[in-house]
């Protein structure tokens, strides 16, 4: 049975008229909208595209699943416009970490999949409120213990203990004082004999550049270090990780503006590979 995201690639392939821009049109590789057709015309049980003067051109079945795609894309449209016709809003707050590495870098895949809802992200390390609607969907690295939430495990950050490369600091770099109590400051800080920090910084791209500047040792996200020159981890043992839950409030759940955009999300954060922020290779 073909899925709603199977619908949509036939629809941006049909659009673009070819794998490589539908795959700059999703961000991702071409391999990857290769294979994911490939399973849509297996669940179809037949071809859906044939190509023509370098362009992939509809079949008969292809033309169907488009027809039904549409329906979909009218459907979800018409689902998530507010009244007066201006576009739905989901509220998201996480941490910025989240924001730039894992979500940003896919928005234009949500766009060209959800036509007419926007995404509004708010970075803070404060936890917004869900009960008083200060945001519709929360990313949180707890689960919530209490309020009528529903939470569901979306993934992971490891971190890990990280220094300027060639270097073994004496000195380690932590949060604000209110945040000692955290696992990964908690790790740094026996990894360290306790001793005071070297400096206290609230964000984590102002940590890794302090990091990289030779201030002293953190604890940073795997995929930080990878993507930063000169970064290294200095101690693999020394590592915690931490789960990525998506919360929502219950009387929320069911709004249809939500449900797409905290599916969206849960497929793109299990998505990200590990120790590099990236996207896997495979559909």
């Amino acid at each position: 049975m073909l899925t709603w995201n199977d619908h949509q690639l036939v629809l941006i392939i049909a659009r673009t008229g070819t794998v490589a821009a539908a795959a700059r049109a999703l961000g991702v590789n071409e391999t990857t909208i290769s294979r994911r057709l490939a399973g849509a015309e297996l669940a179809a049980g037949s071809t859906l595209f044939r190509r023509k003067e370098r362009k992939l051109v509809p079949t008969a079945a292809g033309r169907a699943v488009m027809a039904a795609g549409e329906a979909m894309e009218r459907a979800l449209a018409a689902s998530v416009t507010e009244i007066g016709g201006a576009p739905a809003t989901v509220r998201i707050s996480t941490v910025m970490t989240i924001i730039e590495h894992m979500i940003a870098p896919r928005l234009p895949e949500f766009v060209a999949r959800h036509p007419g809802l926007v995404l509004e992200l708010v970075g803070s390390n404060e936890t917004a409120s869900l009960a008083r609607r200060e945001a519709d969907i929360s990313i949180r690295l707890q689960r919530p213990e209490r309020g009528k939430l529903v939470a569901r495990r979306v993934g992971r950050m490891r971190f890990m203990l990280a220094a300027r490369e060639g270097t073994e600091p004496a000195n380690y770099i932590a949060y604000e004082r209110d945040m000692d109590g955290l696992p990964e400051i908690v790790t740094i800080m026996a990894r360290f004999g306790n001793a005071t920090p070297v400096a206290r910084i609230v964000s984590l791209p102002a940590i890794c550049r302090a990091v990289q500047r030779g201030l002293g040792a953190a604890m940073l996200p795997d995929w930080m270090i990878a993507s930063t020159p000169g970064v290294v981890a200095i101690d693999p043992p020394v590592h915690v990780e931490r789960p990525l839950w998506l919360v929502v409030h219950e009387d929320m759940k069911e709004r249809p503006a939500v449900r797409s955009a905290a599916d969206w999300l849960c497929d793109t954060i299990n998505m990200v590979r590990p120790g590099t922020g990236e996207m896997p290779h495979t559909p």
